[in-house]
């Protein structure tokens, strides 16, 4: 572990990593930027999480929070829960529809429409 001394109380010590950002041990001053190279992935791998991977039923728990497993949602309402579900903006939710698309989970109802594939 690397060590720093902190500028605000003068400790020498490894940084406590709290979410994304290093703090010191001893008086929790904010000891190295925000986000440094961190994401979602590696603060859930550092945290011992199991599902660091990608959500496979993403969509299908989607759909049956939006009408069911043959329900056809508007791209808008898709769109909308990915935000909500992931927290992320519309602009991610759109790639993360775009690749279900690609990758065949949803796929398009007509114009503006969409719904799961089925097999």
């Amino acid at each position: 572990m690397k060590r720093a001394r902190c500028p605000y109380c003068g400790h020498e010590g490894a940084p406590l990593a709290v979410h994304g950002h290093g703090q010191c041990e001893r008086c929790g001053t904010n000891i190295e930027p925000c986000c440094a190279g961190a994401n979602a992935f590696d603060e859930a791998a550092a945290a011992g999480g199991d599902d660091a991977g990608p959500d496979a039923r993403l969509f299908a728990r989607l759909f049956l929070q939006l009408g069911g497993p043959t329900a056809t949602v508007t791209r808008d309402a898709l769109l909308f829960a990915l935000v909500q579900r992931l927290g992320g903006d519309l602009d991610e939710a759109g790639l993360v529809l775009e690749a279900a698309e690609r990758v065949g989970i949803v796929e398009s109802a007509g114009p503006g429409l969409h719904r799961l594939r089925t097999r």
